[in-house]
Formats: structure tokens, C-alpha cells, sequence
């Protein structure tokens, strides 16, 4: 997986790709990713709602409550 991935992190494609994510709920691994996408991820909760918040918030939009 890590070769398939350039031995890069999935998410940032810079820093190298040291731990394995998994869906915590059916243990099924997604990726490689580096440490601090890796910990981005938890932080949100693993919840696409909040990563789109997020992103949104980046992006300069305001994050909806109900997404």
C-alpha cells in the first residue's frame, strides 16, 4: 500500500506515509497516512460533517450545522 501510494502520505502527498488509517467502527484500513493527517483525521472524530466544515471553513464559507 505504501508503495502504491509513493511511499507518501494519501492525504497531503509530502510527508511520508507512516501509519496505517482504519475505519475504527469495521477495522477496514483506508490508507497510509503521515502523522499529522493521520492525527487531523481523529481529531475530527473521523465524521465527514466536521471535515466538511472544515474544508468549507477554509475555503471561506460559513459551515452549516446540519451537513
Amino acid at each position: 500500500m505504501i508503495r502504491a501510494q509513493g511511499g507518501l502520505c494519501i492525504i497531503c502527498l509530502r510527508a511520508p506515509a507512516v501509519h496505517v488509517d482504519h475505519c475504527h467502527k469495521t477495522g477496514r484500513v483506508r490508507g497510509v497516512l503521515c502523522f499529522n493527517c493521520n492525527t487531523g483525521i481523529g481529531l475530527l472524530k473521523e465524521r465527514p460533517d466536521r471535515i466538511r466544515r472544515a474544508i468549507r471553513y477554509l475555503e471561506g464559507t460559513r459551515g452549516s450545522q446540519h451537513s
